[in-house]
């Protein structure tokens, strides 16, 4: 086991590593952050006074090292726009990202959990029918029109909620929906638990709590559900960083003060070292998430350690 474990580490670092190397190229294909932080009529003295205290006039190797040497020392960097810590700057807006993805992920299981159970029970029946058009429609709706057309019929028509930023708990519900209902979310777990209800349902241990005469909602809900929501708990523990890292339009969109808007603003001024910061991080969370899920099974299933 402890192989295994050591195994899975060494991958996230590799894969952290390969990470921080594409972000850094990338985040440079954006342009030259003094394009858009000097007037278009400084001088070519200023453009080099300014490159050379950003560090930006060194090779990109040599700025890739540093970067690698300041993330070992647990270092993000410093912003080119604000002059502040990185690290400072995801501290203010990770907590709202958090609480709208967590806000999102449970809205959607509230209303996925019943639709899947209901669309097993009912198979092939009006409901059945109607959980899956829910999952397709969630699953086909671009996240970025939802939100708009959210806002044009529930802020701007019927003037009940706010069209964006965090106010109050009101200020969550049209981006939670967004990203909890048309993120995938929603239309992944209806999916998911359908196919596993369908799969327990017609198991020994189903049939024989059936024999010994309990009524059908206690077999369901009781027996069944229990075991058929181990496949939606890896999927849900998955998605939600996935969430995170697509949570970018939903709080562009609504201008939530997170750290997918934090992104959109950096990639806007060419802020090289915020974007690295934001995208590592969620990387990071997203191979937590798999490690830990990973580590899990192997404690479940011991020919796992050896696949």
């Amino acid at each position: 086991m402890q192989r295994y474990i050591a195994g899975r580490l060494i991958q996230c670092l590799v894969t952290l590593l390969v990470i921080s190397l594409l972000v850094f190229a990338l985040a440079r294909l954006t342009g030259n952050p003094l394009d858009v932080m000097l007037p278009i009529d400084a001088s070519a003295e200023i453009q080099e006074e300014m490159s050379r205290e950003l560090g930006l006039d060194q090779p990109v190797y040599v700025q890739y090292a540093r970067f690698v040497q300041s993330l070992l020392h647990g270092d993000l960097g410093t912003s080119i726009r604000t002059r502040k810590p990185v690290a400072e700057l995801i501290g203010l807006r990770l907590p709202n990202t958090l609480k709208l993805v967590s806000f999102s992920t449970g809205m959607a299981l509230l209303i996925a959990l019943p639709l899947g159970v209901i669309a097993a029970t009912r198979k092939s029946g009006f409901w059945d029918v109607a959980a899956r058009t829910v999952a397709l429609f969630g699953q086909s709706v671009p996240t970025f029109w939802a939100g708009i057309v959210l806002i044009t019929i529930f802020a701007v028509n019927l003037d009940i909620l706010p069209a964006g930023r965090k106010e109050g708990i009101e200020s969550y519900v049209l981006p939670a929906v967004t990203l909890g209902l048309f993120g995938f979310m929603l239309a992944g777990v209806v999916r998911l638990l359908r196919g596993s209800m369908l799969d327990v349902l017609d198991s020994e241990y189903v049939k024989f709590a059936r024999m010994k005469g309990l009524a059908e909602s206690v077999v369901t809900w009781k027996h069944a559900l229990k075991n058929a929501l181990i496949p939606v708990v890896t999927f849900v523990g998955f998605y939600f960083g996935i969430l995170m890292a697509g949570s970018v339009v939903v709080e562009t969109v609504f201008a939530w003060p997170g750290i997918g808007r934090l992104a959109f603003e950096a990639v806007q001024w060419r802020d090289y070292p915020v974007i690295q910061g934001v995208v590592l991080l969620v990387s990071t969370i997203i191979l937590a998430a798999n490690l830990v899920v990973d580590i899990l099974y192997a404690y479940i299933d011991p020919r796992i350690r050896y696949g």
